[in-house]
């Protein structure tokens, strides 16, 4: 019997400091061979595109496809031996959460020592965790936030700063927060870059995730050539779906040998005379679909929560 799990129920047993965990340990695993995965692949309908990627972790023997097209978001774990259906997880909240927690471990391995400053492009939903991620990896004391709409902007923060107890301020412009971020997080779903880099810090952590689609950019390819290291959580889907990174490799700014998985810094560490300006360019991957599908799944179990349950078709 196979197990539905709804998103109340993903709500009731993970948290952020629990995603990061796992999903840093995700990222251990991959970088000791102990993970696969496959790129998201993407198919288009009359309407709305599908989406799916997968991935298989050694120490579970789990299967994670994720596939979602339009409000349908779920993975289906499936068990590694004898291919059975072991459950079909909601992922509205999850890939949320994991997104955001792939971050804060960006942030823990990758931003500059004694972070205080975090800024952030595009207070939205996405944006929630991007800030509670960061908040529990780094030692942020400010958030500076510049959206395009002060009314939704002030809202973030009044919502924000309930949960995430550091002093809290609005920007005027890219700019303003471009020139005082220690790390600066760009979370939209823009067609056209929103950031240059023009006033970036000696020092500084960019973070983008939004540019997840060859037609999406966030940060410029001028921002990009500032960049003393760029680093990714999976090359392979970079290559297919970073809009950013897609631009500048055919502009000759960078080359994909020159990106680096984010396993190696976590696995390695980064230099003595480490780079001062790094991007990490997050795309959301599978591998950290299963860490938190696969916790969720075992908790449901563990604790004997109800949850529907199915033969296996």
């Amino acid at each position: 019997m196979a197990l539905i799990i709804n998103e109340k129920i993903t709500r009731k047993v993970i948290d952020m400091p629990q995603a990061v965990k796992l999903v840093e340990d995700m990222f251990r695993e991959r970088a000791a061979g102990k993970v696969r995965s496959l790129p998201r692949r993407r198919l288009k309908g009359s309407e709305k595109q599908l989406n799916v990627m997968a991935a298989w972790q050694t120490s579970s023997d789990l299967i994670c496809l994720r596939a979602y097209a339009g409000e349908a978001n779920t993975i289906t774990l499936y068990n590694g031996r004898t291919g059975a259906i072991q459950a079909i997880v909601n992922m509205a909240y999850l890939s949320s959460l994991r997104t955001g927690a792939a971050s804060g471990v960006a942030a823990k391995y990758l931003a500059p020592l004694n972070s205080e400053t975090m800024g952030l492009i595009g207070p939205g939903w996405q944006a929630t965790f991007q800030v509670e991620a960061i908040a529990l990896s780094s030692p942020i004391r400010q958030v500076l936030v510049f959206g395009r709409d002060p009314k939704k902007r002030g809202q973030f923060i009044r919502q924000m700063s309930r949960s995430v107890r550091v002093e809290w301020k609005e920007a005027a412009s890219i700019e303003e927060v471009e020139a005082e971020s220690d790390i600066l997080v760009v979370a939209t779903d823009s067609s056209s870059a929103v950031t240059y880099g023009s006033r970036l810090k000696d020092e500084v952590l960019v973070i983008s995730m939004g540019a997840n689609q060859p037609v999406k950019h966030e940060v410029s390819v001028e921002l990009i050539r500032k960049m003393d290291l760029i680093v990714t959580d999976d090359l392979a889907t970079a290559q297919g779906d970073s809009g950013d990174l897609i631009a500048a490799c055919g502009a000759g700014i960078i080359r994909w040998e020159d990106v680096i998985p984010l396993e190696k810094t976590i696995q390695g560490g980064l230099a003595e005379n480490r780079p001062k300006k790094i991007l990490f360019q997050s795309n959301g991957i599978a591998d950290e679909d299963l860490a938190v599908g696969r916790y969720v799944f075992e908790q449901v179990k563990r604790k004997k929560i109800k949850a529907r349950k199915i033969a296996e078709v």
